[in-house]
């Protein structure tokens, strides 16, 4: 999930502002094939395992946590954005890299 989610941002997000969490969400839940049983609602939610294997991502702060970008909450933000590190840019050039060999 770490992969695609800092492809979408570098895709999608602003250099400053980043991505805003609600944007990356459907992004993310767009680029994944999840499998029938990822869309099946968890006992006694709403929600299904593929929203909350994306909201884990932003609540664990995994992206933070190695680096590769940071979590930034302004007044007109409701859940706030990501905005890539250097590391967070070099990660998704490397990755595309090995992708066009």
């Amino acid at each position: 999930m770490i992969d695609p989610a800092i492809a979408l941002i570098a895709r999608y997000g602003d250099e400053d502002i980043g991505l805003e969490i609600s944007v990356l969400a459907k992004k993310l839940r767009e680029l994944i094939k999840p499998k029938p049983e990822d869309l099946l609602p968890l006992k006694g939610r709403t929600d299904d395992r593929l929203s909350q294997v994306i909201r884990n991502l932003v609540s664990h702060r995994t992206l933070e946590k190695r680096g590769m970008a940071t979590y930034r909450k302004g007044p007109a933000m409701m859940r706030g954005s990501y905005v890539l590190t250097d590391l967070g840019r070099a990660s998704v050039k490397a990755s595309w890299a090995k992708k066009l060999r």
